[in-house]
């Protein structure tokens, strides 16, 4: 199962790493899932990655008890989030969700498409198929807003696309 822990924004790589080399045992992961957008540097488009949850990073463990207590060896704030006292996953539907969009790495790729009318469809990338949770096109940044289900909320999350083509109605 996956677990969120809250972490100082800017410090997600390096708190994700501190877990890696102290805290992380056998049959246990720590990521920061990451989304690729383009942006112009020096007049050109290129790829970069962002974080896709900006101050948290996430844990597949089968021991959240144990986990939390061996946070206490990293000296800087980690907060397992939790209901109450009670230490709580991603929802099975929300993880599957997170696991559908992202690859192996924990990458969201950029995605392209075109505007049909007012429908947008993505023809490759991550957001194929994801068209109906699409909440907000930035067309010229090349990003999109999407809404994502995360611990019994939705959370808006930026993610690339760019839009090849406008076409007309058919």
């Amino acid at each position: 199962m996956w677990y969120v822990i809250q972490v100082y924004t800017g410090r997600e790589m390096e708190i994700a790493q501190k877990c890696r080399d102290r805290v992380i045992g056998e049959n246990e992961d720590v990521f920061v899932p990451l989304a690729e957008r383009q942006t112009k540097l020096r007049g050109e488009w290129q790829i970069i990655r962002t974080r896709l949850f900006p101050g948290y990073i996430f844990i597949e463990t089968d021991r959240p008890r144990e986990l939390y207590m061996r946070l206490k060896e990293i000296k800087v704030m980690t907060k397992l989030l939790t209901t109450g006292e009670e230490i709580t996953p991603l929802y099975r539907d929300e993880e599957d969700y997170l696991r559908s969009l992202q690859d192996e790495a924990h990458v969201v790729r950029y995605s392209e498409g075109y505007l049909e009318g007012d429908r947008l469809v993505v023809t490759e990338g991550a957001l194929a198929g994801y068209e109906g949770k699409i909440k907000k096109i930035l067309r010229h940044k090349r990003l999109v807003v999407l809404e994502v289900p995360l611990l019994g909320r939705t959370v808006e999350v930026t993610l690339g696309l760019g839009v090849v083509e406008k076409r007309g109605e058919c």
